[in-house]
């Protein structure tokens, strides 16, 4: 007896340990059955709670593991159960509504390349024929790529002329030695008809005749030994860091010099907080590309964590902004929560309070939503950065009327306005 009972002991030990542990690779999405399910931190009944989920939720399952399903709240690893859930691929019944949910991804997808496409049309744009520049500071340094921080390959002084090719985020694309090369836009002046009558015929003739591979550049870049051309580059330098003084006092760039890290929260595999109608990782990307793009009108450069739907962990985000020089981290959300009624607008910080505080207030000054204020928190991508960081919760997509109204162009323009501005405030 006690042989047999030892026996079957055994069997199952070995039965649970050769059970399979089934992956997903592109993940499985099922419905919640119940009225409500929980989010556990390991797949045990007996784990910590990280939040619920209502019946008819859509969930994305990654990995099957023992009755568990494992999925991403938050940005961090989620367990369910599966005997709470039905797979919708698998209901025929659900067979119009996953026609629906499909026709609203496609719709979602369509806006945000919609976005990024006007984005690109407004910022980086293509001159067929080329726009001759003069220089209009003492001298100026021609970069490697459209960045302040970019590799200087040389200097021009004041009244050589130079043709740009292209335009992008305040800078100007031409060659020098057959390489594309980049110049700040605000140290140049446009010539033209009204604005370079002395031209001369002979100049107007081998401007038209020059081909991108034979810029001015070159013509303006007289022949020097090494002294020379490092005196140049160090007048460049100092002129630039001039230039940007002055550029930062100005109206019209009042952000120029300054870098900062957008980081639009979840993406890939980590959907976020699930609404009704739309997931938290389409709309932070949404945000983020309309932050960008009035940051990079004020004059300010930007690296993105991510600037597709691509799935990047917290301590990658975190490693991305500290591989940068940045002034500010800024990470963008949706907020959700059990209950509802919640909503409004807050802001977390890493140790950039005042910040935070600037930020908030101006977002309260744009958006007609409850004001939740700034405080610190210990969220991964703010206590592992060592710039000034800040995370904003745009909004609660589980509030059916906040859901709504953050999805409209006006709240983005608002937010986004408001998020601008509090970043002027803070910065000059």
């Amino acid at each position: 007896m006690k042989y047999n009972i030892t026996i079957g002991i055994a069997f199952l030990i070995c039965l649970f340990v050769l059970l399979p542990t089934v992956h997903a690779d592109n993940g499985k999405t099922y419905k919640v059955d119940s009225e409500k399910i929980e989010l556990m931190n390991e797949p045990a009944k007996d784990a910590a709670v990280l939040g619920e989920l209502e019946k008819d939720y859509k969930v994305t399952i990654f990995e099957d593991s023992y009755g568990w399903g494992k999925t991403f709240y938050n940005g961090e690893p989620a367990w369910v159960a599966l005997n709470q859930l039905t797979e919708v691929n698998n209901d025929i019944n659900n067979m119009e509504e996953n026609q629906e949910v499909e026709q609203q991804d496609t719709d979602e997808q369509n806006n945000e390349a919609a976005t990024a496409s006007e984005t690109s049309t407004e910022t980086n744009k293509a001159i067929e024929n080329g726009k001759l520049y003069r220089i209009n500071a003492s001298a100026v340094n021609l970069r490697s790529a459209p960045d302040k921080n970019a590799t200087i390959i040389t200097a021009l002084s004041n009244g050589s002329q130079i043709t740009i090719f292209q335009e992008s985020y305040g800078w100007g694309q031409t060659y020098y030695n057959d390489e594309e090369v980049w110049i700040a836009l605000y140290l140049l002046d446009e010539v033209n008809d009204s604005t370079d009558v002395e031209v001369s015929e002979e100049t107007e003739k081998t401007d038209s005749q020059q081909k991108p591979e034979e810029s001015e550049i070159e013509e303006a870049e007289p022949e020097s030994d090494q002294k020379d051309e490092e005196t140049a580059t160090d007048a460049a330098e100092s002129q630039e860091e001039k230039q940007v003084v002055q550029a930062e006092q100005s109206s019209e760039a009042p952000l120029a010099g300054y870098h900062f890290v957008i980081d639009p929260g979840h993406g890939g595999k980590d959907p976020g907080a699930i609404g009704s109608e739309i997931y938290e990782k389409t709309l932070t990307l949404i945000s983020a590309k309309r932050l960008e793009q009035k940051l990079h009108n004020k004059g300010a450069s930007v690296t993105f964590t991510r600037t597709d739907d691509t799935y990047i962990s917290l301590g990658q985000r975190a490693v991305i902004s500290n591989s940068t020089d940045a002034d500010a981290f800024i990470s963008l959300h949706y907020n959700s929560s059990k209950d509802q009624s919640a909503r409004g607008i807050e802001t977390f910080y890493n140790e950039a309070s005042s910040l935070a505080n600037s930020v908030q207030s101006s977002l309260m000054n744009h958006v007609n939503l409850i004001d939740r204020g700034a405080k610190q928190a210990g969220f991964q991508v703010l206590k592992e950065n060592k710039h000034p960081a800040i995370l904003i919760e745009l909004g609660f997509i589980s509030n059916p009327d906040e859901q709504k109204l953050v999805q409209t162009d006006s709240y983005q323009e608002n937010a986004t306005n408001g998020i601008v501005e509090g970043l002027e405030a803070y910065f000059n």
